[in-house]
């Protein structure tokens, strides 16, 4: 896979990344609440979001997943 270097990064740390991607808007909605420039219910949406985009993250890893393993080259 040494052609395809983005796929062999979410190949091998794909779980990892989807996790960070996912905890980002929560991380930026709770320094907001903290710093005064956002309401409360910021973080509970965040929060939502965050897993709304964990869960696409992580359905995108598994395609990755799958096409390596059956249609790349070994």
């Amino acid at each position: 896979m040494e052609n395809y270097p983005v796929i062999a990064l979410l190949h091998r740390h794909g779980k990892t990344l989807a996790l960070l991607v996912a905890l980002l808007p929560f991380l930026g909605a709770a320094t907001m609440v903290a710093t005064g420039f956002a309401p409360w219910p910021a973080v509970p949406c965040a929060a939502l979001a965050g897993a709304v985009i964990y869960v696409l993250a992580r359905s995108y890893v598994e395609l990755i997943h799958i096409i390596t393993e059956t249609l790349m080259p070994r």
